[in-house]
């Protein structure tokens, strides 16, 4: 079977600590990480966002190929996935996998901050942008839950 896991959440969430265990433990998982993304193509450069464009449409392309390297894959898409337009994109075309979860880590603001501020000082996000990301952050709608087979949450407290 092939599966598709969206994480979705503001950032410093838990996403990329759950993506990196679940696949530990799963065969034939791969993650497709945008921060990882963004590295590669910015020559190991987290905070240059000038390239954004590239970065999404390798995140996109990794999906596909990850789905072809067998017929029981698991792919992870680890990124915010924080809007139902994003959620859509990815889920309305990617018709190659059998099931797809979404799952979800409820946070807030002042956790985000602190563990955010935890990160490597290369791998935070600038304050001001985290707040306005708080702020963008949509609860998945009913067309969203039409494309998934399963929701998760996951509450790290």
């Amino acid at each position: 079977m092939k599966t598709l896991i969206m994480l979705s959440a503001i950032p410093a969430s838990g996403k990329t600590t759950w993506a990196k265990e679940y696949q530990k433990n799963h065969t034939n998982c791969y993650i497709v990480n945008s921060d990882d993304v963004r590295m590669e193509i910015t020559n190991g450069n987290y905070q240059d966002h000038t390239r954004q464009k590239e970065v999404w449409e390798l995140f996109e392309r990794r999906i596909h190929e990850y789905a072809l390297k067998s017929d029981d894959v698991t792919v992870i898409l680890d990124a915010l996935n924080d809007t139902n337009e994003v959620r859509l994109k990815y889920l309305s075309t990617t018709p190659e996998f059998d099931k797809k979860i979404l799952v979800l880590f409820p946070s807030t603001y002042e956790k985000s901050s602190k563990y955010n501020g935890q990160r490597d000082a290369n791998c935070r996000v600038p304050e001001n942008i985290l707040v306005g990301l708080v702020k963008k952050f949509e609860e998945p709608n009913e067309e969203v839950l039409k494309y998934v087979d399963e929701v998760i949450t996951i509450n790290w407290d």
